[in-house]
């Protein structure tokens, strides 16, 4: 069936069940960034494959809005019949697509979408937009339908257990967390004497029962809800809904024993919620708890609900202890490692060897390679993103057998990748030149990394939030009325999600965001720097950050007139450190031991 015909299935379908306008959103029912093949409804009916989107689909026409950093990968991907809509923010624009059916679609037309794939807090926004919209529940779902029998199937990959010395904390600590930071937002102490609360998110339940999966690529972890529970005696148990046969191994039933887990199917969620009384308080998240369970639980006929109004796990989990600070610090280490010998290997082939047939594709396959030969590599974070010339200017390009071009030693080229490690997860970016760079490029490059640079050496006040710093990387950047549209930092999850929230959240000691400016000239060339950073103590009520990333900068693309003697002897110093601790791990591999010291030798 091609884009035309889905199309045509689509609108005959929404006329037999009375809905003249259908909302798809990019999501599943846990409200997860990344999403399993077979909840890519999105690419399936519209060939959309970026990771944020959200369609609209009427008798006469298709819309799909997305942000700036598709706006180019858009263009070329989507079916005849369906038309691209600008976004401002790439966290949404709320206002777009309720701002299109207000003036363009009578108000009292019928709008269907899958309650399950909207968190409560989003489906109130668009409804109270909407408020004169009739909205339905679209439970057997229309694209699930059309897509019938060769819609993919979800795996049946077992658990992984995280051990103490990579999460360090058990399960049964992290209860007592949970319990206590309720408390803390509580004011009612008699609603915590006999408590559940809903866990939507994924990487929340992999975090709390320290357990991983691969239900999602490059996210480790695994479809379920979870109910954790305390009763009136003062214990507390989580109730886990999961497909069985993810969890019938002895080992796994030995662990979950002890931890105090239960298994349900997980079909029986909505069956388990049911289950209440006068005395029971129902605890729930409206950030991630999706529109039709949140319906179910304030339809409960005894007990009592109350919504947090943000996710409690999400904000605990972001603080990393210190097993989890040292085991980011050692998957940092490694990742610079395999991609020295990356980049090592692409000079030899590019410049010694002449090659003008390596593909951007074949180099992603590589990539992951080097990373392969580490210890306790589990996979890579993100599908990598290796680019040249003006694909860099793409900012989540992701190159595949049919879309990728030939490697020019002549061209920038851009490398965005990561790892997962037990240790901790990676998000790593390098711009590197094996040529002759433009002055442009150089200068360009020169700007970002001087703003990458005066973020990480920014002290701050404690309760600053990452969003209140965006301007602190630009600085370089705006003295030329430059800019770039996405923003600068985000959370990394410990061996979990590369991208974790919570987003704009205030920065405390423990957190881990990663530092990533850029620069994107449409058809031409994009740069981007990426290192991950801790933030640390620095003085009574102040914070800063400490650099988790060794990789050399691309001396290369340098423009010596724009560095100071300050930023010149910071460089340098970093270099310096990048030597001392990645040239112990090169004793064996001297040509990579060769391409370090000439990357690292002083400006």
């Amino acid at each position: 069936m091609n884009g035309e015909e889905k199309l045509s299935f689509m609108r005959k379908l929404m006329k037999e069940r009375g809905y003249d306008i259908y909302i798809i959103p990019h999501g599943d029912q846990h409200d997860s960034e990344y999403i399993a093949e077979n909840d890519e409804r999105i690419k399936f009916i519209s060939n959309f494959s970026g990771s944020y989107g959200i369609g609209l689909v009427t008798q006469d026409k298709a819309l799909m809005w997305t942000d700036s950093r598709y706006f180019i990968q858009i263009e070329k991907e989507l079916y005849p019949g369906w038309q691209m809509q600008k976004m401002q923010s790439i966290y949404g624009d709320e206002d777009s697509l309720p701002n299109y059916i207000l003036n363009n679609i009578n108000n009292k037309s019928n709008i269907g979408m899958d309650f399950s794939l909207f968190t409560k807090a989003n489906a109130m926004k668009l409804k109270s937009r909407l408020k004169d919209y009739k909205f339905f529940d679209d439970i057997n779902n229309i694209i699930d339908i059309i897509w019938g029998s060769s819609k993919p199937k979800p795996n049946t990959n077992k658990l992984l257990i995280l051990p103490i010395e990579y999460s360090g904390q058990t399960v049964l600590d992290k209860y007592k967390i949970i319990d206590s930071e309720l408390k803390n937002i509580n004011e009612s102490s008699n609603e915590l004497n006999n408590y559940r609360l809903l866990i939507s998110r994924l990487d929340d339940i992999a975090w709390l029962l320290n357990l991983r999966g691969s239900d999602i690529p490059y996210n480790p972890v695994f479809f379920s809800y979870a109910l954790f529970c305390k009763n009136s005696n003062n214990e507390f148990h989580t109730k886990l809904f999961i497909a069985q046969n993810k969890v019938d191994s002895l080992e796994i039933n030995k662990y979950l024993e002890e931890n105090k887990i239960i298994i349900y199917k997980y079909e029986q969620l909505i069956e388990e919620l049911e289950k209440t009384n006068d005395n029971l308080v129902t605890f729930f998240d409206e950030s991630s708890t999706n529109l039709r369970n949140y319906e179910k639980i304030k339809n409960l006929t005894y007990g009592k609900s109350i919504s947090l109004n943000k996710d409690i796990i999400e904000e605990i989990k972001s603080v990393k202890n210190k097993t989890e600070i040292e085991g980011f610090k050692k998957a940092n280490i490694k990742d610079c490692i395999s991609l020295l010998k990356f980049f090592s290997y692409l000079e030899e082939e590019l410049v010694t060897n002449n090659r003008t047939d390596l593909t951007e594709y074949q180099l992603c396959i590589k990539n992951k390679q080097f990373r392969q030969e580490q210890e306790n590599f589990m996979g890579e974070s993100f599908a990598p993103i290796i680019a040249s010339g003006s694909n860099a200017a793409i900012v989540h390009y992701e190159p595949n057998e049919n879309l990728n071009s030939i490697i020019n030693k002549n061209l920038i080229i851009l490398c965005d990748s990561g790892g997962q490690y037990l240790d901790g997860t990676t998000d790593i970016t390098r711009t590197v030149h094996f040529g002759n760079p433009t002055k442009k490029e150089k200068e360009m490059y020169t700007r970002v990394l001087l703003g990458n640079i005066c973020l990480e050496k920014f002290i701050f006040d404690k309760g600053k939030n990452m969003n209140s710093m965006e301007s602190i990387p630009r600085i370089f950047l705006s003295m030329v009325n430059k800019d770039y549209l996405h923003d600068t930092t985000h959370g990394v999850g410990h061996f979990l999600n590369v991208h974790e929230g919570p987003y704009f959240m205030t920065l405390k000691e423990g957190n881990i965001i990663t530092n990533e400016p850029g620069y994107y000239e449409e058809n031409n060339f994009g740069l981007r720097i990426e290192n991950e950073m801790l933030v640390v103590k620095k003085g009574e009520n102040k914070l800063g950050f400490e650099n988790l990333t060794f990789l050399p900068y691309e001396r290369n693309l340098i423009d010596m007139k724009l560095i100071s003697e300050e930023f010149k002897e910071f460089i340098d110093d970093y270099h310096k450190q990048c030597f001392e601790k990645l040239s112990p791990f090169l004793k064996d591999d001297l040509k990579t031991l060769d391409y370090l010291k000439r990357k690292t030798h002083p400006l």
